[in-house]
């Protein structure tokens, strides 16, 4: 008793059929011709191909500030149009333009090509130093400002002058709705 044999088709494959693959023959080494430049060629003492640029390109690892000193980058142009007062107002704060030879010549090659004269600029910020004691009596003193505001700010609040209400800041209801909340929030710091 010959059963009849059912077969079901194969699933048929959508899109293009797979192309044969085919062998890819290496081209015939030939030696490369030398070229004639003004400037000697850069690619001759390449190290590392595959180097690239670190996303902070003006990054500056703590190991190589000077001991005592801080470093910032301060706006120096934008779009190639100087901006003299800004740069003036660090200036008066005690920053120094930094140059190329400064430092014991530590930071000559690493933003702009070594040997360059005048101060180390990039893209339109120059960096600049100061010594790291003044930076510090710096910081408490912007911190001591931001503190006054929120007391001004507080003590408005505090003392009735709300915008568009008028309430007596005696008033029961004005000193028990009346609150000031804070909180406080740890932000993380990168180290490096």
């Amino acid at each position: 008793m010959n059963e009849p044999v059912t077969t079901t088709p194969a699933p048929k494959r959508r899109g293009r059929p797979p192309k044969a693959k085919t062998e890819v023959k290496a081209a015939p080494t030939q030696p490369k011709p030398r070229y004639k430049m003004k400037a000697k060629p850069n690619w001759e003492d390449v190290e590392d191909i595959a180097f690239e640029d670190a996303p902070d390109r003006l990054r500056i690892a703590k190991e190589l500030i000077p001991e005592g000193m801080d470093l910032q980058w301060v706006t120096d142009s934008v779009f190639g149009q100087a901006f003299p007062q800004r740069r003036a107002e660090f200036e008066k704060r005690g920053w120094t333009p930094v140059h190329q030879e400064d430092f014991d010549g530590q930071f000559d090659g690493m933003f702009m090509p070594k040997g360059t004269q005048g101060e180390i600029k990039v893209e339109g910020v120059v960096l600049m130093a100061r010594p790291l004691e003044l930076s510090r009596k710096a910081k408490i003193l912007d911190r001591r400002k931001a503190n006054e505001q929120v007391q001004i700010k507080e003590a408005s609040l505090r003392g009735g002058e709300l915008p568009g209400v008028t309430l007596d800041s005696q008033h029961p209801n004005a000193v028990n709705s009346n609150r000031i909340n804070k909180s406080y929030e740890r932000i993380p710091i990168p180290e490096d």
